[in-house]
């Protein structure tokens, strides 16, 4: 009979380890097929550490039971009614093991598992292991909680070296991420990528007079729609995306692009994600704003993200950014023409910013006086209902246009142009009619700028 373990095994605790020596003392299990699952996946808290890192943990563990032993790296699927059939045919390929349920046994503490299988016709032995989860053991050790009693010893001996350590904090640091890997959570996908597809002609309006040719990074790269445009207009360049987004990365695979060298990289924007001095042009569209949002407001990830960007360019290349801009501190007065949008603003001063909220004075039913910066995050994100629960959280204008040439000089950039413009379309179809805007001294304000193009031309030397 084949025992088989099935787990992501980012961590075996002491328990897991317990239990798996069991097994030593059950008579009818001949050899043992331990499959690692998810694989394919590190770098998130899910799955923080890669495949063979999770290995060098289970080996011990199977080795101590005495029984033969064959470990399977499984990389992930997305559909679940094709889970087992997966596992089954690669511990085939890889193993030459042939799992059926008259020759297999499920061993397992986790429920989804145990009805996956259960469902094809495998019986398992399920057990409640005592103790934290691999999960919650992981998080001790990042939180520097007391961890160790409650992990096997090769799990201790692998969470001790300095360079997995560093490497498991280093990913949960990362606060653009959810547990998954993604940007975003629950993020409507579709609706969000036609969001940002809906402004293409704009962006490349805006950035493509600033285009040099020969490496392009497009950092956030999304649905990947900016690049297909790119690749046309720019065959014999070479070009790379980068985003945080799984899914957006799989959407991206599947457009096609005119020219040959095209490479997607999973990565956080901040870092630099490409050699240095490699790159002629590095791309930041609608994304400064959310490096900002997703660091708890912090201008630090920015200025490390411009800085990465320096380095990956070579001396004159261009640093290409279209964003929202902040119109700064100034008193506004805001008087609401409809019920929607004075309900909508009740929202927005309340949810703002996780909570922090949009101070303002109410001047009556229909009317408040805020900052500037404030009256214009309510005006350019009113609208979007649909994905409201993650924009009501983001700050989109990061920066006013001094603010911009500042922290372009700071990263080692010449400013070639910053200009804030309004986009007619948002002023015609999301302000008129909505709202009213006013100065300090009641005299009638032209719309805010909605959107910054920023070009930065990398310094020969910092």
């Amino acid at each position: 009979m084949i025992a088989l373990l099935v787990g992501r095994f980012h961590a075996v605790t002491a328990d897991q380890a317990r239990w798996i020596d069991a097994l030593s003392k059950v008579a009818d299990v001949d050899r043992i097929v331990c499959v690692v699952t998810s694989a394919d996946h590190c770098g998130t808290r899910r799955n923080p550490l890669e495949a063979g890192v999770r290995e060098q943990m289970l080996v011990p563990v199977l080795a101590a039971t005495g029984k033969p032993y064959q470990l399977v790296k499984v990389n992930d699927v997305p559909e679940s009614d094709e889970w087992v059939a997966h596992v089954c045919s690669e511990v085939k390929r890889r193993a030459g093991a042939e799992l059926s349920p008259a020759t297999t046994r499920v061993y397992t503490s986790n429920r989804e598992v145990d009805a996956l299988f259960a469902r094809q016709g495998f019986a398992s032995v399920s057990s409640e292991v005592n103790g934290p989860t691999p999960h919650e053991l992981v998080q001790r050790i990042v939180l520097g909680k007391p961890w160790r009693a409650d992990a096997s010893a090769s799990t201790v001996a692998v969470y001790s070296r300095p360079e997995v350590l560093e490497r498991l904090k280093a990913v949960y640091a990362q606060t653009l991420l959810n547990d998954d890997g993604e940007l975003g959570h629950r993020r409507d996908f579709a609706s969000y990528g036609t969001q940002m597809d809906a402004a293409l002609e704009q962006k490349l309006a805006d950035l493509l007079p600033w285009v040099r040719p020969g490496k392009i990074v497009d950092k956030g790269c999304g649905t990947g729609k900016l690049l297909v445009a790119l690749s046309r207009l720019y065959p014999a360049s070479a070009l790379v995306g980068v985003d945080l987004s799984r899914e957006f990365l799989r959407r991206c695979d599947e457009n096609h692009y005119a020219a040959e060298d095209v490479d997607f990289l999973f990565g956080n924007i901040v870092e630099q994600q490409v050699p240095k001095a490699t790159a002629t042009t590095v791309v930041f569209s609608s994304v400064v704003h959310e490096v900002y949002s997703y660091s708890r407001y912090s201008l630090a990830p920015v200025h490390r993200a411009l800085a990465s960007a320096a380095a990956e360019l070579q001396p004159g290349g261009h640093l290409l950014v279209r964003d929202g801009v902040s119109p700064g501190l100034a008193r506004w007065r805001l008087r609401f023409l409809d019920a929607a949008t004075r309900e909508q603003f009740g929202r927005f001063a309340t949810e703002f910013k996780q909570g922090q909220g949009a101070p303002h004075e109410r001047l009556g039913a229909d009317e408040v006086r805020l900052s500037a910066h404030l009256a214009n995050e309510f005006l350019c994100k009113k609208d979007y209902l649909k994905n409201w629960h993650i924009e009501v959280h983001e700050e989109y204008g990061t920066f006013t246009p001094q603010g911009w040439r500042d922290a372009l000089g700071e990263a080692g950039f010449d400013a070639v142009e910053v200009r804030a413009y309004v986009n007619p379309w948002i002023a015609e179809h999301r302000y008129r009619g909505t709202v009213e805007l006013r100065g300090e001294t009641g005299a009638v304000l032209d719309w805010p700028c909605t959107n910054v193009v920023v070009v930065g031309r990398r310094r020969s030397s910092r």
